[in-house]
């Protein structure tokens, strides 16, 4: 279901003296300084947790965002943006969401809600404000990924976090073929997903996929875009009459590629702007 701001917002101690007197001796007695050994870098570690267990505390690391501002209701600038190492944590006990990289938004980007059960979701829309993280109930069929939202009057920020695959598994020259959705927790006409394919050898994705609009109906959009090494998705969509464009951003979940997730932002041909995401299984 695509959801615009609109209707969003309408529901409810050393000084270094020491250091370079050392530096200074070693330098007389040999005549040269030997530099310190560069620290190795820690390398990135990837577990495959079910992402929405919101039983607990935690921590997702990375993501892929879609950040609008708006006036009067209605997106009127908006970007993409990605991290590997940015962390979206949740703390059980207050039911505190902090996401990643969002120091200016109002509380730094900290929210808490005590004493509010999470369970696997947790959507708050109190005074002019939505704050969540979780699945939708039509997407519990996920295990590796969830979406952190963000509105108030002029901000909309989402995020799709969770368990990302380890780009070592789905290095090599074969494709990686989805059933895949846009929209699809509004699907309330039981549309099919379609094939969308990853192309690991050209670096690219491709395919026709269903999007569905509020109220069920679907238009079939084109997708086209590439997948970088850290296994980072982008691209465009067009549907076949030009009325419907958009572009999106995420990667694959879970051990394998298994899932398969994405943030995305559709402009209508009377300009108007949404968000919504792409969601699929490997086939």
């Amino acid at each position: 279901m695509t959801l615009t701001l609109m209707l969003m917002l309408s529901a409810c101690g050393d000084d270094g003296k020491d250091a370079k007197a050392s530096a200074t001796a070693s330098s007389n007695k040999a005549g040269t300084t030997t530099p310190s050994p560069t620290p190795s870098p820690t390398p990135q570690t990837y577990s495959y947790e079910k992402a929405a267990d919101l039983t607990i505390d935690r921590t997702f690391k990375g993501y892929d965002r879609f950040s609008a501002t708006a006036v009067d209701g209605k997106f009127k600038t908006a970007e993409f943006s990605s991290s590997d190492t940015a962390v979206t944590s949740f703390v059980k006990s207050e039911n505190k969401i902090t996401f990643a990289d969002s120091s200016d938004l109002p509380n730094g980007g900290v929210f808490a809600f005590p004493g509010i059960s999470g369970g696997s979701g947790l959507y708050i829309q109190s005074g002019g404000r939505l704050v969540a993280l979780g699945l939708p109930s039509a997407l519990s069929s996920y295990q590796y990924f969830v979406f952190a939202e963000y509105a108030d009057a002029g901000t909309y920020r989402h995020f799709v976090i969770g368990a990302p695959t380890n780009p070592a598994e789905i290095n090599g020259t074969g494709t990686l073929t989805y059933a895949a959705l846009i929209g699809e927790e509004g699907n309330k006409a039981g549309v099919k997903p379609a094939p969308l394919t990853v192309d690991l050898a050209k670096s690219t994705i491709a395919g026709t996929v269903p999007l569905i609009h509020d109220g069920g109906q679907a238009t079939d959009v084109a997708l086209t875009g590439t997948i970088d090494a850290t296994k980072h998705i982008k691209g465009t969509f067009q549907s076949s009459d030009g009325k419907v464009t958009g572009e999106f951003r995420g990667r694959p979940f879970g051990p394998g590629g298994k899932e398969l997730a994405m943030v995305v932002a559709v402009r209508k041909d009377d300009g108007t702007l949404a968000s919504t995401r792409l969601t699929g299984t490997l086939k």
